[in-house]
């Protein structure tokens, strides 16, 4: 199995660039991404025409990480790993941290480090050895150097690297500002979006095959390791065999874990999209309805005014239809949405809670947490907000949230058939939490 873990020596060094550009290069690749982020994972799919998926050792445990690995591997000809920020950067300073090392060292990977070279000379072979030398368990296959203004300087930092290291330099990338990736909100790809990304994307590809040794980085992914996993994932096949869910999908709607979506296949649920954007009513027979995360805020009065959706979630929340919503799915099902104008949109209103949208992200609830429902299940998810609830009536709430810093608070809120709130829940690390919630669409 050919495969790779691109990491960084820090975030912001060009990771996801060289990243995307190696992808775009290659043939038939699947593609991964380190950590919670839903983000890279839709430039991943927009390059290969792939599924991406999440591997994230904190939420879903070592097991279930190899196990989503092997099953998405089996589809291409290589494995590309993004990692998430810099290589041995985690949740602590452990180094079985959920780390881009301690995935390539649970995923027997080699990882190809990206340098941000410029200003610098020998010093760069002492930051590559250093890297080398933390952990003698992570196999560095191989270095990538960014900002590098010619040939000749390339040469001259390759020829530190490898005489100081004993590790291979397999090319680089000269400053272009035609590459950069700018804000990211994959989630808002308009038509003329798209076509400033595929022009992108050409360039990338392009200098991939001009100043990467595309061969070398084939060979450096050649591996005889083999991984194995022991979840056991057949004990839920077929297991809500014939419950129709329905998922709201389009760009105000798109944070999805692909591995969610194929657990919810494997377990027989038959799953079909409906678009809160195009007014479309929730597909008739659906046991079940499913909105996750995304940008709702930014169609604020689109989604306002598209009263055929927000009816028909409303008779089916009548009607006992179970309703699952993830953070911008939460957002949607309350009250309303203040947008950082002030201006105020009016949503499904089946929570009486409003939200209001802020300019810096929610640092206080921002990252890994562990939570407990009201039900006695435990768990871990993920939070990413730029909103905060301002206004709550009188709501219970599912979820007992703690972070390893001693923070604590409660969301998730519960009412007859509906639950929604800002964690982000990956089903293949809460199993219970997965089984608990679709149960209900059986009954």
């Amino acid at each position: 199995m050919k495969r790779l873990l691109i990491a960084g020596t820090n975030s912001g060094v060009g990771k996801t660039t060289i990243s995307t550009a190696i992808m775009a290069a290659l043939d038939k690749v699947t593609p991964f991404k380190v950590g919670p982020d839903y983000i890279d994972p839709r430039f991943h799919e927009f390059v290969t025409e792939n599924p991406s998926y999440n591997l994230d050792i904190f939420i879903c445990g070592e097991e279930a990480v190899k196990k989503i690995f092997i099953d998405g591997s089996s589809r291409g000809n290589i494995s590309i790993i993004e990692g998430v920020m810099g290589l041995y950067d985690g949740k602590n300073h452990d180094l079985d941290n959920g780390s881009s090392a301690h995935m390539a060292r649970l995923l027997k990977t080699p990882v190809m480090l990206v340098v941000d070279a410029k200003g610098a000379s020998t010093s760069v072979a002492a930051k590559v050895l250093g890297y080398k030398l933390l952990d003698s368990r992570v196999k560095i296959g191989g270095v990538i150097l960014n900002n590098v203004s010619s040939e000749k300087l390339y040469d001259l930092l390759k020829e530190g690297i490898e005489r100081h290291t004993g590790i291979k330099c397999f090319g680089y990338f000269p400053p272009n500002p035609e590459i950069e990736l700018g804000s990211r909100h994959l989630g808002l790809r308009q038509a003329e979006e798209i076509e400033g990304l595929k022009k992108k994307l050409e360039v990338l590809k392009e200098m991939a095959e001009k100043y990467l040794d595309l061969e070398g980085i084939l060979e450096a992914s050649e591996t005889d390791e083999v991984i194995e996993s022991s979840y056991e994932s057949e004990k839920i096949k077929d297991m809500f065999k014939g419950l129709k869910v329905a998922i709201a999908r389009d760009t105000a709607f798109s944070f999805y874990y692909r591995s969610n979506i194929e657990l919810m296949e494997y377990a027989g649920m038959e799953i079909t999209g409906f678009s809160p954007l195009n007014n479309e009513k929730i597909p008739e027979n659906s046991d079940f309805i499913y909105l996750g995360g995304g940008y709702p805020e930014n169609f604020g009065e689109i989604l306002e005014n598209n009263k055929i959706t927000q009816d028909s979630i409303r008779n089916a929340y009548e009607n006992n239809i179970p309703i699952y919503g993830e953070c911008g799915g939460f957002m949607y099902l309350g009250k309303g949405i203040k947008d950082k104008e002030g201006v105020y949109h009016k949503m499904c209103g089946l929570i009486d809670v409003d939200v209001e949208m802020k300019n810096r992200l929610n640092i206080k609830r921002f990252g890994y947490i562990n939570f407990e429902t009201t039900d006695g299940l435990k768990g871990r998810a993920h939070e990413f907000h730029y909103s905060d609830i301002s206004r709550v009536g009188d709501e219970k709430c599912y979820f007992d949230i703690s972070k390893e810093n001693g923070r604590k608070w409660q969301c998730g809120f519960t009412k007859r058939n509906l639950l929604a709130g800002y964690p982000h829940v990956h089903f293949w690390g809460n199993i219970e939490f997965f089984k608990k919630l679709f149960e209900k669409g059986r009954r």
